[in-house]
């Protein structure tokens, strides 16, 4: 809220300066300043907000400044063509910015991941500093004087996401276990039905 106060003090300003020195003196590039500053501070669309209140002020302290134009057209017009003119500043400020502001949240995340992947790789580098010890009876690793599963130290130190599955070797294991167990006749009499 202050930047919008600021800039419309600083508008106020520069439009009573334009009125007075009447067409003596260019102002056109000092009410870029309100623009940008409120589009820098605030955001585009009050950049743009203060780009029209700058066009008008500018057609303003034209007019009752003592300006004289051939056809009230080319009043219009140039007042027009300040308005665009302001406002193409607010929308390259904000976006100007916005994209500043992107790039430091990237940067931020950038960091993060950065740290993790630091703090990832001297895990590893100190798990292959050292001979993993591993149970020949329940395939447990031991990590750090503990004993814990593959799956608890893939994922707790490698952090490494798994999921299950049945490997070809383990399901004719299954299979044949099955036939030794049921008998060979009465499973193929069960799938052939």
């Amino acid at each position: 809220m202050k930047a919008v106060i600021l800039s419309l003090g600083v508008l106020l300003l520069v439009s009573y300066v334009d009125y007075a020195t009447s067409d003596q003196f260019l102002f056109f590039v000092f009410y870029f300043i309100p623009v940008a500053w409120c589009a820098w501070r605030v955001g585009r669309p009050a950049g743009l907000g203060m780009a029209l209140l700058s066009g008008i002020a500018w057609w303003l302290a034209d007019r009752f400044g003592g300006h004289r134009y051939s056809s009230q057209f080319f009043s219009y017009w140039n007042g027009s063509i300040c308005f665009v003119a302001f406002a193409v500043i607010g929308l390259v400020v904000g976006q100007l910015r916005q994209t500043l502001d992107k790039r430091e949240q990237i940067n931020a995340e950038l960091s993060k991941a950065l740290a993790d992947l630091r703090q990832s790789t001297e895990k590893i580098r100190e798990l292959q500093e050292h001979l993993q010890v591993v149970c020949a009876w329940t395939k447990q690793i031991q990590v750090q004087g503990k004993w814990i599963s593959v799956e608890e130290f893939l994922t707790g130190h490698l952090n490494i996401q798994l999921t299950h599955g049945i490997a070809p070797d383990a399901v004719r294991a299954v299979v044949e276990e099955s036939e030794r167990h049921f008998g060979k006749s009465q499973l193929g009499a069960k799938t052939e039905k």
